[in-house]
């Protein structure tokens, strides 16, 4: 018997960037205990289709773009839409897991006699459209969908005083880039927009609260996802696997354990916290 103390079952979430990777690893984690339905978001129809049938019927694909204001509120009014088509009268939602997340390609420099021309032209290669994309998706998304969404987390946070069992919360994948400083990590702008992430996750977590939504991030490293492969060179995993001081990369079920924490009774007097699934990386460096 699943123990009470962590369980999700019965409860309603939605994941966004959940076709592959870690937001793939969390819907499913959910459904594997019980949660139902697990909304999951992306921009390929395809991809989430291929992602729901490991769970027909529980995970429930919606096409979105979180990249804008627009597609956000369109993505909560998606979401209400299809629940009052399951007859659900008064829509709630219990989780939210912000994952959405892009990483362009930033300039690189050997550190072994690289010239201030060539951390110039590294450090300007992207253009402003592409760091304006970045950061919308990165951190802006999680202003705009925590928003458009609130009122169905406040319904499940308030309903039977729900907040005391964990229900309302909302998750962001800030990632370990918006808490690592390293000269051998050259992503400087998506650090930048992960750490706009985490500092979001703290002021909707200091407004949130009160309303009995939590608000709390996940800041993994070194866990394989589509854009850190750990068999792509140049991938952060691939670059810093051998630096991880407990001797592993991480996986999927370390991502889902953090979650079922944060989404359960366990975790509903925790707001505002940061929880770094990095195998000591931020304190072995």
């Amino acid at each position: 018997m699943a123990d009470p103390l962590f369980s999700v079952s019965g409860r309603t979430a939605l994941i966004t960037g959940a076709s592959s990777g870690i937001g793939f690893y969390i819907a499913k984690g959910l459904a594997e205990h019980n949660c139902a339905p697990v909304y999951i978001v992306g921009r390929r129809a395809e991809a989430l289709q291929r992602a729901a049938s490991v769970a027909p019927n529980v995970i429930i694909p919606l096409v979105g773009n979180v990249s804008t204001k627009e597609g956000c509120v369109r993505i909560a009014e998606a979401f209400a839409k299809t629940e009052r088509g399951r007859g659900v009268v008064d829509v709630a939602l219990d989780i939210l897991v912000n994952n959405a997340g892009v990483m362009m390609k930033e300039g690189w420099w050997n550190d072994s006699g690289a010239s201030a021309e060539d951390v110039r032209d590294a450090l300007l290669k992207l253009e402003d459209d592409e760091w304006s994309h970045e950061f919308a998706i990165n951190a802006s998304s999680v202003q705009w969908l925590s928003a458009a969404l609130l009122p169905y987390l406040v319904r499940a946070a308030k309903h039977n005083d729900g907040f005391r069992q964990g229900r309302g919360t909302v998750i962001n994948n800030t990632s370990v880039s918006a808490l690592y400083v390293s000269s051998a990590a050259k992503g400087h702008l998506y650090s930048a927009s992960k750490a706009a992430a985490e500092s979001l996750t703290k002021n909707l977590a200091s407004k949130f609260t009160k309303m009995g939504v939590r608000v709390n991030s996940i800041a993994p490293a070194n866990i394989p996802s589509e854009m850190n492969d750990p068999e792509t060179p140049g991938s952060f995993i691939s670059l810093r696997r051998h630096a991880i001081p407990i001797g592993r990369i991480g996986n999927e079920e370390d991502v889902v354990g953090a979650v079922l924490y944060l989404a359960s009774r366990a975790g509903s007097y925790v707001s505002g916290t940061t929880i770094k699934l990095d195998g000591g990386l931020l304190v072995g460096v």
